[in-house]
């Protein structure tokens, strides 16, 4: 999984890197997750608009979550892409 965290929020880059996450820091590449601090001006600051997977890039706040909070939503976004993948393959 593909993850971009905003350079602001290094702790959570490098908490998610040690957890074995592939924390990317280009903004032209694809993401699976975009983890921003949505009060601080989040995806306008960002301006990434072209690197959001419509329907599939799951965007996480950071305002009030821990590494364990971030790390429990990308492994249920995760396990619910291999069941819904299992569950509605021809």
């Amino acid at each position: 999984m593909k993850v971009y965290v905003s350079s602001e929020l290094s702790q959570i880059s490098d908490g998610l890197k040690k957890k074995g996450y592939n924390v990317i820091s280009e903004k032209e590449d694809i993401f699976d997750a975009i983890i921003c601090d949505l009060k601080d001006g989040g995806l306008n600051k960002l301006n990434m608009s072209n690197t959001i997977k419509f329907g599939k890039t799951i965007i996480i706040d950071v305002a009030g979550k821990n590494i364990e909070d971030i790390d429990n939503i990308l492994y249920s976004k995760s396990y619910n892409n291999v069941i819904n993948k299992i569950t509605y393959s021809p």
